[in-house]
């Protein structure tokens, strides 16, 4: 997978979702990026709770933007490939390297 054409935006922004019980949960976004072997956007959340204690490492969590015919607003699907997730894995760690220094 070459993922030259690879897109990211790295701007955090705060999403709120709702959980399996319907509550309300803050995510952070951490990156945004469309990957063209896939042909999908992906975006990679951190619940915010968890920036609460700096030692603790953060659990990432992948998946795919799916815009609404507008190209607005849209849904978040889980990843559900094993390529996927080995391509998410190789990205997110590339990028969150760049992020670190």
């Amino acid at each position: 997978m070459s993922g030259e054409n690879t897109e990211f935006n790295k701007e955090e922004e705060l999403l709120t979702l709702y959980d399996e019980d319907g509550s309300e949960v803050l995510y952070r976004k951490m990156l945004e990026f469309y990957h063209p072997d896939f042909d999908k956007n992906y975006v990679i959340l951190a619940e915010e709770g968890n920036f609460s204690d700096e030692e603790e490492d953060i659990e990432l969590i992948p998946m795919i933007n799916v815009p609404d015919e507008d190209g607005d607003g849209g849904k978040f699907l889980p990843v559900e490939t094993d390529d996927e997730w080995d391509m998410i894995e190789e990205v997110v760690n590339t990028q969150m390297d760049d992020y670190d220094e």
